[in-house]
């Protein structure tokens, strides 16, 4: 491709404050989100349902803003993919690897993955084993 190609696909298709094709521009999502984050934050704990309540509306216009953000950059199609990742990401303050685990427990795609992942880091350092020994027998 071309440079011009390039400069053309990397540039967003429409500026934050005109609203995408899925109802919400970019802008308000990002103000609607930092709103309910912050309400989130400023609730005490005893008033749970406000919290809760807070929390959905927080993770449903942070939804909205990916999905904005992803029509604005012409990547409309990776939108269901991710949201679909996003639903199933429990919420909270989770560990990397338990999101991870909990992936590769549910799909084979990922399970192959990994396994082939951990053949070649093993490969990987034999390998570089060998290597070393090789380096150390000639010296």
């Amino acid at each position: 491709m071309s440079s011009s190609t390039w400069r053309v696909l990397l540039r967003p298709a429409f500026d934050a404050e005109t609203e995408a094709s899925c109802g919400t521009s970019v802008s308000e999502a990002r103000e609607a989100h930092a709103f309910w984050r912050g309400r989130m934050k400023q609730l005490p704990w005893y008033r749970r349902a406000a919290r809760a309540e807070a929390r959905e509306m927080a993770a449903r216009w942070q939804r909205r803003m990916l999905h904005a953000q992803l029509e604005r950059w012409r990547l409309a199609a990776l939108a269901g993919p991710l949201l679909a990742v996003l639903d199933r990401a429990p919420t909270g303050k989770v560990a990397a690897r338990q999101v991870a685990r909990q992936v590769v427990r549910v799909s084979p795609v990922a399970r192959a993955v990994a396994i082939a992942a951990t053949a070649v880091t093993v490969t990987a350092l034999a390998i570089l084993v060998l290597v070393v020994v090789a380096l150390v027998q000639l010296v």
